[in-house]
Parts: structure tokens; sequence; C-alpha cells
């Protein structure tokens, strides 16, 4: 299962928390205390519950939980935000609050989760999931790629939920769509030609499985 919210990306199967700047480092118990708040949401969840989860069988203070919840709010939150996505429910515990759009891994016998949409570019296939994909050079524990150096380390941002959209997030040469530059989100479709810096590529949905067909087999992969 995986969760995503503003710059966030949480892989519950992999125990992987990423954002747009990389891989975002929190120990076992922050993780274990922050999914089982996702788990919940938008339901407040108890001490004693969280008690049991993150420290079964063992007696902890207060000040531990208190520390942990200071651990991922200082990683997942905005810098320059003015609301956590942790609230405090004073006398009872923590919720988390906020949108989040969740993705599944597939059926129960599979390992990995689909690929929901591509962006195809001559030999370069960038698989992209449900939720938030931040695609760009190097952009650690997301989507990589060999690419032209006029493609920022995280260029833009394509989200797949019930609508599609992309926008530049500021990179250095621009993102375009249909030959127009990106200066806010945009919705993207099926066909539509992107251009990220130099490289070109075409948006292209996945399309569900057939009796002849495989489950990843692009449109207009036929011979």
């Amino acid at each position: 299962m995986t969760y995503a919210f503003g710059a966030i990306r949480v892989d519950a199967d992999a125990r992987v928390v990423s954002s747009t700047a990389g891989l975002v480092h929190l120990t076992r118990k922050a993780f274990d205390l922050l999914l089982l708040l996702l788990e919940n949401r938008p339901n407040a969840v108890s001490k004693d519950r969280i008690y049991a989860r993150v420290w079964p069988d063992t007696f902890v203070a207060e000040s531990s939980l208190q520390f942990l919840i200071h651990e991922i709010r200082q990683a997942i939150d905005d810098p320059g935000g003015r609301q956590s996505w942790l609230r405090t429910i004073h006398g009872i515990g923590y919720s988390f609050c906020g949108e989040v759009l969740v993705s599944s891994m597939g059926g129960p016998t599979s390992g990995l989760e689909p690929p929901a949409a591509w962006l195809i570019g001559g030999s370069i296939r960038v698989p992209l999931r449900e939720g938030e994909n931040i695609v760009g050079r190097d952009t650690a524990g997301l989507f990589q790629f060999e690419a032209p150096t006029t493609i920022s380390r995280r260029h833009a941002r394509i989200v797949i939920g019930e609508s599609i959209t992309i926008e530049d997030v500021g990179s250095k040469n621009g993102t375009w769509l249909q030959d127009e530059r990106l200066t806010a989100p945009h919705g993207l479709a099926d066909g539509d030609v992107v251009k990220l810096g130099s490289a070109t590529f075409t948006f292209r949905v996945a399309r569900p499985s057939k009796s002849t067909e495989s489950v990843d087999q692009l449109p207009g992969d036929r011979t």
C-alpha cells in the first residue's frame, strides 16, 4: 500500500518514505506510528493503542511518544507550513489530517504495483503509478532514468487519481505540454506530448489486461 500526501510518499510494504527532495529518514518506531495514523485517518488513535502497536508489552514514558511525534513532524511537515499533518487530540491521542491518495500494490500474488501510465521517449520509458510521481534525472527513491542534462533532478510532478495533472516543479529548462510551457498545474490526457527540457515524451495511459495482452502492454505496441 502506498500513501501520497503533499510532497510525501509512504510505501508501507517497502517501508520507504520519500519526498520531492529524496528519501526521508524515519526510525523504525516512527515509521510504525506514522503508518498507524495513516491507516486510521481521519480518526483519532488513542495513546493506549499507540503504545500497544509501537511498544508492545513494554512500559514507556509519554515523553517517548512525544519524541516520535516530533520526529515525524520534522520529517514530513512543510517547514514553511502553518499546519502539521499530525493533529494532537488533547487527552486522547493523535490523528492524521489531510487529503491522502492511496494506491494498492495490486492483487495478492503481485509483488509490484503495475504502472498506471507511462512517459515514452525513444528508448526511455518512465513508469508512472497512482498518486504523485516526481519525474527527474536522479530523484532518489522515486523514478530514475537516463536523460539529457536539460532535465532537472526534480523536473515535473504528475499526479494520477480520478483526474491526471502535470506541473513543473521549478525546473531550470521548463516543462512543456503540447508546445505550451506550463506555469501552473494542467490536465494531462492519453497521447499528449510532454517536453522536459529538450527531451520529448508521449504520455500514455496503461490499458487493462486482455486475454491476448499483458498487463503492461502499451497502447500502440503492436507489430
